[in-house]
C-alpha cells in the first residue's frame, strides 16, 4: 500500500506548464460523447496541426498551442463533422469548449476496403482483439480465437483459462454472465463459432462497477451488432479439416427503422478432434515405488449452435427498451481407450489395462434480458436497467468399461463404470445503473443488483462386473448449491488538475449460500459481507506521455462443482472430487501503465493472493491418484507487459506485445511446506498485409518460455498461423487460412512433489486448414448506434 500511496502523490503532483486548449463532445442528446475525434485546423488550408480522443466522459484536452487562429473540428463515424473557429492566446488558455455532433445518415458508394483494422488494438485500459476481420479467425471456433489473444492460456487438460498466467478470470457474453462453471464455459465455447464475435476484450484491472469476481480481470466477448439502417446482414460458410473435418456456417440478420430495431443471428459447427495423451507417473506407497505409464486416445464428435435474438424500440429521443434472447446447444461425444502398466521396482509388472471410454454431454442454455434505458438530458444523467432470466441443463454420462490382466490371473472379468449426472442451474439477477454529472465536470456512477443461482447436480455412479452394475449408493451424491449475491456500487471520476484525472470506487457485496449433500445430510453455509475499493489515476504528462495508476481488491468464489464432493471419474484410476469446505480467494491488485503517443504502451503490475485455490493432484494409493480443490496458501505475482504496433513497410503493419511474469507460491502439499518461484515470458505477434487487387493477409504467433503453475511446469511453447483473404467486392470475401502451421501448439508438463511425480505429453487437433465465405446482404446507411455505457452491461460469470 506504500507503494501505491508513493505513486499517487507523484501522479497529484505532475503537470506541465503549457497553454492548453480543452473542452467536451457531446452527443445530439447532450450526453458526453466517448472517444470521438477532435482535430486542430488552420484556417486557410484545413491542415492538421494537432488531435486528441475524448475520454470515457467526452472531454479532451490539446496541449502545447501558440497563440493564432484555428478551427478546431469534431467528428466520429455515424455523426456529421462540425467545426469551430476559435482564437489562442498564450496569457490564457481556452476552456470550456462544446462541440455537439448531429446524426448523419448518408448513402454509401461500393468501395473496396483494403486498409482494415489490426488482429490486436492496445489502449490504457484495456487490450481488444478484433475478430470479426481477422482472417485467420475466421471459421474457428470461439476457443481457438481466444487462445491466440496476448496473455491468455488455455489449459485443455483441465479445461481452465488464465489470464497473464494466473487462474481466477471472469469471461462475460456481451457483458453478461452465464454462471457457467469453467469446465463448461470451455466446452461451450469450443463449440461456438468465431464468425459471430465482433471483439475480445481484455481487461486486467477492473473498476467498481463490474462484479467483484475475478482474481486476474475480465475477457468481455463481444458479438456483432449491426446498426445499419434497414434491413441487412450477412451470411458465412466455412469447411476444413485436421486430422479430422470441420464445418461452419452463421447467419446474422438485422431490420432497423426510425422507431425500432430488430436483430438476430444464428451460427453452427460440427467437427471431430482428438487428445492425445502419454504420460508417466511416479508414485511413492508404504515404502515402495510404483509406476504408471499411460497411453490415452479419445475421438471428439462435436455439435454446436448458438443463437440470438432481439429487438431494442425508442420510446422517444432519449428512452429505449429492449429485449435479448440467447441461446446455446451443443452435443459432444468422446469415444476411446486408454491402457495403462503398472510396475513395481522399476520392472515388476503387476497389473495391466484397458479402458474403453465413451462420454456424452448433451446442453442446452437459454438467457432472457429485459432492458432498459433512458437519458434526463445534458445535466440529468442517465439511467440503465437490465433483468435477467436463465437455465442452463446438461445431461452427462460417463462409460467406462475395463479390462485387466496380471501374472497370476491373465483374465479377468470385465469391470464396468458408469457416472450420469444430470445438472441444471437456474439464474435470476437484476441490477441498475444510474449516472451523471455532479460537480466541477465530475462524473458520478452508482447501482444496484441482486443475483439468485441455484444449481442442481444428481450424480449416480453404477460399479461392479460387466452386466451386473449396481448403485453404488456411498459414491452416489445429489448436491444442490443456492447463493444470493446483493451488491452496491458508487464510483466518482473527473479533474484533479489540467493534465490528471481520477476514479474512485467502492463495491460492497453481501453472500449468502447453501451447499447440501442430500445422500449424506451434510450442510455447508456461508455468509459473508466484504467491501472492495478500486481506484485509478490518470496523468497526461505531455502529448506523447501518459500515466495510469490502478488498484483494486477482488474475490474469487468457488465455482459450484468446485463445492460439489460428489467424484468425476477421468479413468478407473483418476477422478477428480469437490470440496464443500472451500472459502473464496482475495487478491489485491495493483497496476501502473504508461502510453507513449497512443502506440507504445507499458504496464508494471503485482498481485496478491490469499487462500489461494488450487486442484491438488495426489495418490490414493499404489494405483489411484485423487484431483480435489483445496484452500492451498498464498501466492504473489509481478508481471511486466509491453505492447507496440510497427509499421514495417507500406502495406504491412504488425502488433507485438511482450508478457514478462514473476510468480511465488507458498502452500501446503501433504501437510509439507512447499514454495515454488518461477520467471516466465510470452510473446505474441500479429502481422497484417495489404496486397493489390483486395488481397490480404495475416501471419500471427506465439512463444512461451518455461513457466511453473504451482504444482505443473511446461518447457518452451509456441504456435504459428497465417492466413489469406480475396476481397471480391465490398460484400462477398473468401479467406484460407491455416492454423498450428507446424503443430507444435501441445501440452507438455511435469510434476514433482515429494512421494509423486508425473511427465505428460497431450496433443490435440490444432493443425488445421479452413475455408471461409463470406457475403454480406443490405445495403451500408449508417446511422449512429445506441449508447448504451459499460457500467450498465458488465456482470461477471463465476469460474473455477
Amino acid at each position: 500500500m506504500k507503494l501505491f500511496f508513493f505513486f499517487a502523490a507523484v501522479l497529484l503532483t505532475l503537470e506541465v506548464k503549457s497553454q492548453s486548449i480543452s473542452g467536451k463532445v457531446l452527443e445530439p442528446s447532450g450526453i458526453p460523447l466517448s472517444f470521438a475525434n477532435v482535430l486542430l485546423l488552420t484556417p486557410s488550408d484545413s491542415s492538421l496541426i494537432k488531435g486528441a480522443v475524448t475520454d470515457t466522459l467526452g472531454n479532451f484536452t490539446i496541449f502545447d498551442i501558440p497563440d493564432g487562429n484555428y478551427l478546431i473540428s469534431a467528428s466520429m463515424m455515424g455523426y456529421k463533422q462540425v467545426y469551430l473557429p476559435l482564437i489562442s492566446n498564450e496569457k490564457k488558455a481556452v476552456e470550456g469548449i462544446t462541440l455537439q455532433l448531429q446524426e448523419d445518415s448518408q448513402q454509401l458508394e461500393e468501395v473496396m476496403v483494403v486498409e482494415k483494422r489490426p488482429f490486436v488494438e492496445q489502449y490504457i485500459d484495456k487490450m481488444v482483439v478484433n475478430v470479426s476481420n481477422s482472417i485467420i479467425a475466421s471459421g474457428s471456433t470461439a476457443l481457438e480465437v481466444l487462445e491466440k489473444a496476448p496473455g491468455v492460456t488455455i489449459d485443455r487438460q483441465n479445461n481452465s483459462l488464465r489470464l497473464r498466467g494466473k487462474d481466477g478470470v471472469i469471461v462475460q457474453m456481451d457483458g453478461k454472465q452465464t454462471y457457467l462453471s469453467m469446465e463448461d464455459l470451455v466446452i461451450l465455447l469450443s463449440t461456438m463459432s468465431s464468425d459471430n464475435i465482433d471483439q475480445i476484450e481484455l481487461i486486467t484491472n477492473p473498476s467498481a462497477k463490474y462484479d467483484a469476481a475475478g482474481n486476474s480481470g475480465i475477457i468481455n466477448i463481444k458479438l456483432i451488432e449491426n446498426n445499419d439502417i434497414g434491413t441487412n446482414g450477412s451470411i458465412s460458410v466455412g469447411v476444413g479439416t485436421g486430422r479430422f473435418e470441420r464445418e461452419r456456417g452463421s447467419l446474422q440478420i438485422n431490420h432497423r427503422a426510425k422507431k425500432i430495431n430488430v436483430f438476430g443471428n444464428y451460427s453452427a459447427n460440427a467437427g471431430g478432434g482428438y487428445f492425445d495423451l502419454d504420460s508417466r507417473q511416479f508414485i511413492e506407497n508404504g515404502g515402495q515405488q510404483n509406476y504408471i505409464d499411460q497411453l490415452t486416445y479419445i475421438v471428439f464428435d462435436n455439435w454446436g449452435q448458438n443463437a440470438k435474438a432481439g429487438a431494442d424500440y425508442f420510446l422517444g429521443k432519449n428512452t429505449t427498451i429492449g429485449i435479448v434472447w440467447t441461446g446455446f446447444w451443443s452435443n459432444n461425444g468422446e469415444d476411446g481407450t486408454a491402457s495403462s502398466d503398472f510396475e513395481r521396482n522399476e520392472g515388476i509388472n503387476y497389473l495391466e489395462t484397458s479402458t474403453a471410454k465413451q462420454i456424452s454431454s448433451i446442453s442446452t442454455n437459454n438467457v432472457g434480458n429485459l432492458n432498459f434505458q433512458h437519458k434526463f438530458g445534458e445535466n440529468g444523467g442517465q439511467l440503465t436497467a437490465d433483468f435477467d432470466i436463465g437455465q442452463f441443463k446438461r445431461q452427462y454420462s460417463n462409460t467406462l468399461q475395463t479390462d485387466s490382466h496380471t501374472p497370476e490371473e491373465p483374465s479377468q472379468p470385465r469391470e464396468g463404470l458408469i457416472t450420469e449426472m444430470p445438472t441444471t442451474i437456474t439464474i435470476r439477477t437484476a441490477k441498475a445503473d444510474y449516472s451523471r454529472v455532479v460537480f466541477n465536470n465530475w462524473n458520478m456512477e452508482a447501482g444496484l443488483k441482486t443475483a439468485f443461482v441455484e444449481s442442481d447436480n444428481d450424480l449416480t455412479l453404477f460399479q461392479g462386473e460387466e452386466g451386473n452394475l449396481i448403485v453404488d449408493p456411498i459414491l452416489s451424491n445429489h448436491f444442490i448449491y443456492t447463493e444470493n449475491v446483493n451488491a452496491a456500487y458508487i464510483s466518482f471520476s473527473g479533474k484533479l488538475g489540467e493534465s490528471t484525472q481520477a476514479q474512485m470506487g467502492l463495491r460492497a457485496e453481501h453472500t449468502i449460500s447453501e451447499g447440501k449433500s442430500l445422500n449424506t445430510e451434510n450442510t455447508v453455509k456461508r455468509n459473508y459481507l466484504n467491501v472492495f475499493p478500486s481506484v485509478f489515476i490518470s496523468n497526461k504528462l505531455s502529448e506523447n506521455h501518459t500515466l495510469v495508476l490502478s488498484y483494486s481488491y477482488r474475490i474469487n468464489r468457488p465455482s459450484y462443482q468446485f463445492l460439489n464432493p460428489a467424484r468425476s471419474y477421468v479413468d478407473p484410476f483418476l477422478y477428480s472430487r469437490g470440496n464443500a469446505f472451500l472459502q473464496p480467494e482475495y487478491t489485491h491488485s495493483l497496476e501502473l501503465k504508461h502510453g507513449f503517443k497512443d502506440k507504445l504502451y507499458t504496464s508494471i503490475g503485482a498481485s496478491f493472493v490469499s487462500d489461494l485455490i488450487f486442484y491438488l493432484i495426489q495418490p490414493v494409493d499404489s494405483i489411484r491418484t485423487e484431483r480435489t480443490p483445496d484452500n492451498v496458501g498464498t501466492s504473489q505475482s509481478y508481471n511486466i507487459t509491453m505492447s507496440y504496433p510497427l509499421a514495417i513497410m507500406k502495406g504491412w503493419n504488425a502488433q507485438l506485445n511482450f508478457t514478462g511474469l514473476y510468480s511465488r507460491f507458498n502452500y501446503l502439499y501433504q501437510e509439507n511446506p512447499i514454495i515454488v518461484e518461477q520467471i516466465s515470458s510470452r510473446i505474441n505477434m500479429s502481422n497484417t498485409f495489404a496486397f493489390q487487387k483486395g488481397w490480404t493477409g495475416e501471419l500471427t504467433g506465439w512463444i512461451s518460455s518455461p513457466s511453473i503453475q504451482a504444482l505443473a511446469r511446461a518447457p518452451w511453447l509456441g504456435s504459428l498461423d497465417l492466413g489469406i483473404q480475396k476481397s471480391f467486392s465490398q460484400k462477398f470475401k473468401a479467406r484460407l487460412s491455416i492454423q498450428d502451421i507446424f503443430h507444435t501448439n501441445k501440452f507438455i508438463g511435469k510434476i514433482d512433489v515429494p512421494g509423486f511425480n508425473s511427465d505428460y505429453h497431450l496433443q490435440f487437433d490444432t493443425r488445421v486448414a479452413l475455408i471461409n465465405l463470406t457475403y454480406t446482404l443490405g445495403n451500408q446507411d449508417l446511422k449512429a448506434a445506441r449508447q448504451r455505457k459499460l457500467g450498465s452491461e458488465e456482470e461477471s460469470q463465476r469460474t473455477n
